[in-house]
């Protein structure tokens, strides 16, 4: 085949391809041969009717199928001949067969244009210092003592009070209408967790089980349930039963009764948590270390980008979303992700994904930043974890998938991020680290590649 480019601007490049006459003509003969052997034409027997009843009958529709399978067989091969790295799926803008009996199509690609990299090392960056508080410490503690809490029924009669757990049924109603998805049959209501709503468990405090009684809530705006947001709620509840929750002590016998086999006392539990606390702290360091870096990169960089490529990326963030609410049970109306404030939040999230993308990705193309042989193995160990899929499995049939890449580039962002972390110089405060307005970045200035 023949591949020419021709540059549309610094972002758009368009490409076009001639597949040769004989390449066309044998992919033709294919499939008019297998058509005659399957085409039932009344006047005809199966395999005898002549290529051009077939050509009157089916010609369009082989057309159509020949050049997409033409465009879907050798597009990448013409991006690689090329050197092209679209941005997002490439539009074909013109597909034809020649008189000749070639194939030719084109296609506006959206690419990276080039750009002058800004110094990323030696950047003045604030790390918090790093340390886990005697406070942090025992309200890990206590969470992990609460989830051991057991039970108990309270066999005196006496009123709900702070901190009981009331086993109750419920029924809600707005405008004298059952909310049926909201009816609730024992349901453990901790009396101060305010679970469901601020004001509900005010209203159990000082009933008796087996008292039948209702109330009203007032709803906010944005509740979570798209069908109680703005509503006042009737609840028509019966408490049924009252129970008392038993919190372990902590000491030597809680450590032991984990049943790990881990930890023969407290103490040993301390330094495992208190561990698990100092990493989930140097982590958050490190984060904002990083979010520093990115800022001050890009603050310094400058280039277009297509307004598609911008948008179908903004589409990723919503479809994900999307994906990440019905993962979870949630079920989110679309108009919620059209509102236009919603929609510029999009963009703007997606047009900075992109450009952090595109600048790291030139980064570890500068510093020759790569992953090696055991951390592609681990790529392939995470994915086959998360996915409950043999490891074999997602190396012989995922080895070139879009996740395997994405994780693959999410590692290789990680590593250049690392880079310019340990090659920055660390301030004391928030104001030592941020630096001088500068001219770089401005609009109209000149755009080198470092190609």
């Amino acid at each position: 085949m023949n591949v020419s480019l021709t540059d549309i601007s610094p972002s758009q490049k368009k490409i076009r391809v001639e597949i040769p006459e004989s390449r066309v003509a044998k992919e033709f003969d294919k499939k008019y041969r297998d058509l005659a052997k399957n085409s039932k034409i009344k006047g005809f027997r199966p395999g005898k009717v002549p290529l051009s009843i077939l050509k009157s009958y089916y010609g369009k529709a082989v057309e159509h199928e020949v050049s997409s399978q033409f465009i879907q067989d050798t597009f990448g091969d013409a991006l690689k001949e090329v050197d092209l790295k679209p941005l997002t799926q490439a539009d074909i803008s013109e597909s034809h067969f020649d008189e000749g009996g070639s194939f030719t199509y084109t296609a506006l690609v959206d690419v990276c244009p080039p750009f002058e990299m800004p110094d990323y090392k030696g950047l003045k960056l604030f790390k918090p210092a790093v340390q886990v508080t005697e406070e942090q410490l025992l309200s890990e503690l206590d969470k992990l003592a609460q989830s051991h809490a057991q039970l108990r029924a309270i066999e005196i009669e006496r009123p709900v009070q702070d901190a009981d757990v009331a086993i109750v049924d419920f029924t809600p109603s707005i405008e004298g209408r059952v909310f049926e998805k909201g009816k609730t049959s024992d349901f453990m209501a901790e009396i101060g967790k305010n679970a469901l709503h601020p004001e509900f468990d005010k209203h159990l405090l000082g009933r008796k089980p087996g008292e039948s009684f209702s109330f009203e809530l007032d709803y906010p705006e944005d509740a979570s349930t798209p069908e109680l947001a703005g509503k006042r709620v009737l609840f028509d509840l019966t408490i049924k039963e009252l129970k008392e929750k038993e919190v372990p002590e902590l000491n030597d016998e809680f450590a032991l009764s984990l049943g790990t086999g881990q930890f023969e006392t407290l103490e040993a539990l301390r330094a495992e948590i208190r561990g698990k606390l100092l990493e989930r702290e140097e982590q958050k360091a490190s984060q904002t270390a990083r979010d520093q870096i990115l800022e001050k990169i890009l603050a310094k960089v400058s280039f277009e980008l297509s307004p598609k490529v911008i948008e179908r990326e903004a589409e990723k963030i919503l479809q994900n979303l999307k994906h990440q609410f019905e993962a979870q049970g949630l079920k989110i109306g679309t108009d919620a992700f059209d509102a236009p404030e919603y929609k510029t939040g999009t963009m703007l999230q997606a047009e900075k994904d992109i450009r952090t993308r595109l600048v790291l990705e030139k980064i570890a193309e500068a510093e020759a930043i790569t992953l090696d042989a055991e951390e592609e193995e681990q790529v392939f160990r995470d994915i086959a974890a998360a996915f409950r899929i043999d490891l074999v499995k997602v190396k012989m049939e995922y080895g070139e998938s879009a996740i395997v890449e994405q994780e693959k580039e999410r590692k290789i962002n990680d590593k250049v991020l690392k880079f310019i972390e340990n090659e920055a110089v660390f301030v004391d405060t928030p104001e030592e680290a941020i630096e001088p307005e500068a001219e770089s970045g401005a609009e109209g200035q000149e755009q080198i590649s470092d190609n």
